[in-house]
């Protein structure tokens, strides 16, 4: 029997079982492939530091179940017989390929649908050289890389085909309307980031000085908005808009450690380290609104502890909230845009998030 069979032979078994169960863990099915792509969408997750147990999952929206998220049963493991790596960065799921960038094991992953490997993947092994996030134009893939250039291979048959050279430690990536913004968080603790605006057809590039733009990177309305995470003691985290055209960024007045998109909203959320109880303090998620420059809470901040990642379905606004705390499996609850509760599954250690089809 095909693997997709078998996964969706099992998610009929557990629906059943979901029906008179509250455990999480009839909220997983059992390894194997995922359905088709507007059935549900991929959890990556990163895994333990040298652990090689990054894993991939499928959520399937219809029945509230994924599959299983242990390092040597989840999709990856299935379909390629061998292990994805060690510490999973980003995906990005573009038409029928995914790509998955794995910094630990210094590669990028390039899986059809169903995650079976299209190729051997591309290693990268120069000085400094680790794959990080990933962004597309729809026409190509555009993967930023600790040695200080952004990758570009074709979205249509993943081919390599140039470097293109930005700043010190690149991390977030965004692209839109024919340009990319490009988060470098700069050399290792001399907070000296910079954020790189370039035109795609000439290439030229125009850098905005800040502090530590790390990873957060996402479009809303034509413009990205980024995180700059501060130098985690005098500068705090902050919240900028970039404007592409212009080349500019303009701070919005909050902090926060995750960020998503939706429409005209940003959602964010900020959970702060506190010397004062040597521990992450939860804020509540917000919805910020880009036109009227207005927040508004969306889930308490008991809701938002130990929150690893947020993810937005960009077909319905459901929103998809990663938590993960040291040496257990995560999980991973699902809210409707005005925080109310749709369900919840057991993911790997430290999910990344939730990715859609583009």
């Amino acid at each position: 029997m095909p693997l997709k069979s078998l996964f969706l032979s099992a998610v009929c078994v557990f629906a059943g079982i979901a029906l008179v169960s509250c455990s999480n863990d009839d909220d997983n099915a059992p390894g194997g492939a995922a359905p088709a792509a507007s059935n549900g969408c991929y959890v990556l997750n990163c895994g333990n530091w040298g652990g090689n147990d990054a894993s991939l999952q499928y959520y399937d929206y219809a029945t509230g179940l994924a599959s299983a998220p242990d390092a040597d049963a989840n999709i990856f493991a299935v379909q390629n017989g061998a292990m994805l790596g060690d510490l999973a960065q980003d995906m990005l799921w573009v038409g029928d390929k995914l790509f998955v960038s794995v910094s630990g094991s210094q590669k990028l992953e390039v899986l059809d649908e169903e995650g079976r490997r299209l190729r051997e993947p591309y290693l990268y092994g120069g000085e400094g050289a680790s794959p990080r996030m990933l962004a597309t134009d729809g026409k190509y893939v555009y993967v930023t890389n600790y040695d200080g250039n952004v990758y570009v291979y074709s979205a249509y048959t993943a081919e390599f085909v140039k470097t293109i050279a930005v700043g010190a430690r690149p991390e977030g990536i965004s692209c839109t309307n024919g340009m990319l913004v490009v988060n470098n968080s700069g050399d290792l603790y001399a907070y000296n980031g910079t954020v790189s605006v370039i035109d795609l057809n000439s290439e030229e590039k125009r850098d905005i000085q800040l502090v530590n733009p790390y990873t957060a990177s996402v479009v809303c309305n034509g413009d990205v908005y980024i995180i700059d995470s501060g130098n985690y003691y005098d500068f705090p985290s902050t919240v900028y808009r970039v404007s592409v055209e212009e080349a500019t960024v303009e701070a919005l007045g909050f902090s926060a450690s995750a960020i998503a998109a939706y429409e005209d909203k940003i959602y964010y959320v900020n959970n702060e380290w506190s010397y004062e109880v040597n521990n992450y303090v939860a804020s509540p998620l917000y919805s910020y609104d880009t036109v009227t420059g207005e927040s508004e809470e969306v889930l308490p901040a008991e809701a938002m502890t130990n929150v690893n990642s947020l993810s937005v379905n960009p077909e319905n606004g459901d929103i998809y909230v990663g938590y993960a705390q040291y040496g257990v499996l995560g999980t991973m609850n699902v809210y409707t845009l005005t925080g109310e509760a749709k369900g919840t599954f057991t993911v790997g250690y430290y999910t990344t998030g939730a990715y859609f089809e583009n």
